[in-house]
Order: structure tokens, then C-alpha cells, then sequence
């Protein structure tokens, strides 16, 4: 007889943002496994911590105002995002309790660029920036690197220019621990079948999808795979840093316009750029651009086409664009 297994993913996330407030979410998700790899799922509040974990509303208060104080020079108006969650996983098979774990894990994002995302409860040392930069320091002849950030967005793109996104399951795992809900040991704990506990783990570990009709479950992507780069180019003395791009139209000739968060690098300082740039170009066509990886992957924001949020690992990519060649004169 196939055994019955209850998984329950439990949601303590706090985050912190200087244009919307604090915003909490408590939430307990169940999936009940039934006959033919089918699963009954139900949501219901996530039950109080114990009082000997540190709260997430109050942790993340306090890194973002120490954060805050260090990065205000770079930072401006705007503000960073942070966010401090614990995600409690509960199994139990034929009523028997199999497996239990907690995870604790802070993310620190400015923008669309992901600058912390850690097990634990420690903040990152230091934040990347030395100063402010305007588009007037930017110099037509700043070679171009693509964030991992803007790297999946042009990817993301691309793919759905040719007609291959939306392929259900594709793209890459998710570093983010809400999106993150590895499979390992539960086969063996529970005696399920892989491809049974995978259908269960991916509804449990994206909240979001239960905004939609059941029937949709099955069609949800992870964001498209980059490809596999290992490190093998040194990052450029001085370089133009594009920390995303999110689309803004396209212009006249047919060409898509971005917009684009940057950081201006010179040697071992990075200035946070102030406001976005407009920059021109097909997806395919800035990707024929890009060369080698030239920083290690690392955890990175990626939008789908309505907005969802999701987290890949992508490299920064040299290209052999210039800063001149990409950024759409600002108009008189």
C-alpha cells in the first residue's frame, strides 16, 4: 500500500522596504498526498515561534537601519530591501513524523540586485558601494558588464522572443530558501516516488501560485538557464556594471528600450549609480554581445513577463559594448 505523507512548509518572513513599509507574512502551507500522485492541499497562519529564535520583524529592523546609516551616502533617496525569514519543513509518513527541519536566512537587495542572501542571521560586512555616481561620470568608452541580474533579464527575453519559455519545470533551481525546497532524503524517509514528492515540493515551495486556479499549477518556470560560464576573464579595470534591465517599450525602429540600474567600477571601488539609464537592443542581439564570466555566479533577482519574483544564480558577463553604443542619448 502507498504510504500517506503529510509535508507542511511553515512561513515566518518579516521585510523591510523604504518605499512600502514592513510587511509580514505568517503562513503554513500542507500537502496531503492521496492515491495516483495526487496531493490535497490546504493554507492556514503559521503558528507563533517559540520565543528562542530571534523575531524577523525585529531582526530586519535592525539591519536595515544599520545598513542604512552605512550605505547613505551611496544610497540617496532610495533604500535597500531587507528581508529575514525562518522556514520550518514538517514530514510525516502514515502518521508517523519522518523528517523536520528549520532554516533561518537573510536577504539585503538594493533594486533588482541581490547583495546578501545567506543561511543565518548575520548581515553582510560591508556593502559594495563607495560613492554616488550620476550618468554624467560615465564615459562613452566604459566597456559593459551585465549583472547576473540583467544577464536573466535578457535571457528571460530572448527566450521568449524564439518561443521557448513557459516550458513547464525548465530553467534553474532557486537559491532562495521560500523557492527552495530540495528533495533530498524525503524519497527515502517516505518511500514516495521522486516525480510524486516533486509535484508536492513545487506548489509548496512558491506561495504565489496558490493566487491562481488550480488548473495552472503544473505550467509554472523557473527562470531561464544561463549558460554554464565557469570564471575565466578578469573583470575590466573600469567598467560600466548594468545591476538589471527592465523593459520600457521599444523605439521607433522596432528595438526594445531598458531600463537600467548600474554601478560604475573603477579598480576595487564600485559607485551606486543615481536614478536608471535608458539603454537600446534586442535581447538576442546585446546576448551576441556578451563574452566570458567574469565573477563567480551568485544569487540574483528575475522577473517573469506579470511581475513574479524569482531568484536564479547568474555570473556578471563581460560584453564588447561600449557605454556609448548602449545608452540612448538623454533628450534636450
Amino acid at each position: 500500500m502507498t504510504p500517506a505523507v503529510t509535508v507542511t512548509r511553515s512561513h515566518d518572513i518579516a521585510r523591510l522596504d523604504a518605499g512600502t513599509g514592513e510587511t509580514r507574512t505568517r503562513l503554513a502551507m500542507t500537502a496531503a498526498s492521496g492515491e495516483s500522485g495526487t496531493w490535497r492541499l490546504s493554507a492556514t497562519t503559521a503558528p507563533p515561534g517559540t520565543g528562542e529564535e530571534p523575531d524577523p520583524g525585529r531582526h530586519a529592523l535592525a539591519v536595515h537601519r544599520a545598513l542604512r546609516g552605512r550605505a547613505a551616502p551611496a544610497l540617496g533617496e532610495d533604500g535597500l530591501l531587507v528581508e529575514a525569514g525562518r522556514i520550518t519543513t514538517d514530514v510525516t509518513c502514515d502518521g508517523r513524523r519522518v523528517a523536520v527541519s528549520a532554516r533561518t536566512y537573510l536577504l539585503v537587495r538594493d533594486r533588482d540586485r541581490v547583495l546578501h542572501l545567506q543561511d543565518g542571521t548575520d548581515p553582510p560586512r560591508s556593502l559594495p558601494w563607495a560613492a554616488a555616481a550620476g550618468p554624467g561620470d560615465v564615459r562613452p568608452g566604459d566597456p559593459v558588464v551585465l549583472g547576473p541580474a540583467a544577464l536573466l533579464a535578457l535571457t528571460a527575453a530572448a527566450h521568449e522572443e524564439d518561443g521557448t519559455a513557459g516550458a513547464p519545470g525548465s530553467g534553474c533551481s532557486s537559491p532562495y530558501p521560500p523557492h527552495d525546497f530540495p528533495l533530498h532524503g524525503l524519497v527515502t524517509a517516505t518511500g514516495r516516488p521522486h516525480a510524486d514528492l516533486c509535484r508536492a515540493c513545487e506548489l509548496l515551495a512558491e506561495p504565489d501560485r496558490w493566487l491562481v486556479p488550480h488548473g495552472t499549477f503544473g505550467t509554472g518556470t523557473r527562470p531561464p538557464a544561463v549558460a554554464d560560464r565557469p570564471p575565466r576573464k578578469a573583470f575590466p579595470p573600469r567598467a560600466l556594471l548594468l545591476d538589471s534591465l527592465t523593459p520600457c517599450g521599444r523605439c521607433a525602429d522596432g528595438r526594445p528600450d531598458w531600463l537600467a540600474a548600474y554601478c560604475l567600477v573603477d579598480g576595487a571601488e564600485q559607485a551606486r549609480g543615481r536614478g536608471l539609464l535608458r539603454v537600446r537592443g534586442a535581447p538576442d542581439a546585446l546576448l551576441r554581445e556578451a563574452g566570458a564570466a567574469c565573477a563567480p555566479a551568485r544569487p540574483a533577482l528575475a522577473r517573469d513577463p506579470i511581475g513574479r519574483e524569482s531568484y536564479a544564480q547568474a555570473p556578471c558577463v563581460t560584453t564588447a559594448l561600449t557605454a556609448g553604443r548602449l545608452i540612448v542619448p538623454a533628450h534636450p
